[in-house]
């Protein structure tokens, strides 16, 4: 009776579909798409000039300067070539664009290409000294005194 046959199992292979693309596939492409969208908006359009700009509330509620006042005028002047005069609306801005670009373009590029993006990571006397450094630019641009004016925005 070893011969006693038993039915036979068929294995049916799992259905074959196409790989999920990566969720940001599209990322890269439309950020350049915006970011050359936005340049030519800021190109076209003087933030001095137009009031459909936003305002900064902290400049609205006490009259000082705050650190990011007058980096949308330091983007223009960037954008038309201007660079003393975009050191002169927020030097500190234009001195730390390059890490903020680098920054944001390595997680659209690793977000693009489906991988998890690791953060930048910064020893913390870094990050301390950053913070420093802007509430310092912070206070001094208010300063009414003469080595300190230059930091406000004209």
């Amino acid at each position: 009776m070893d011969d006693v046959r038993r039915p036979i199992e068929l294995r049916v292979p799992p259905r074959l579909t196409p790989a999920p693309l990566p969720a940001g596939r599209w990322l890269l492409p439309l950020a350049g798409i915006i970011l050359i969208g936005a340049g030519m908006f800021l190109y076209r359009f003087n933030p001095a000039e137009h009031a459909f700009y936003p305002v900064c509330f902290f400049h609205e509620w006490t009259g000082w300067h705050c650190p990011g006042c007058g980096a949308s005028r330091a983007l223009y002047s960037l954008v038309h070539g201007r660079c003393l005069a975009a050191l002169r609306f927020n030097p500190l801005f234009v001195l730390l664009l390059p890490w903020l670009a680098w920054a944001a373009g390595r997680r659209v590029i690793a977000y693009s290409l489906g991988r998890a993006w690791a953060p930048v990571r910064m020893p913390a006397a870094v990050v301390t000294g950053l913070v420093v450094t802007v509430l310092l630019f912070g206070v001094l641009r208010n300063l009414p005194w003469r080595p300190f004016i230059w930091l406000a925005p004209p």
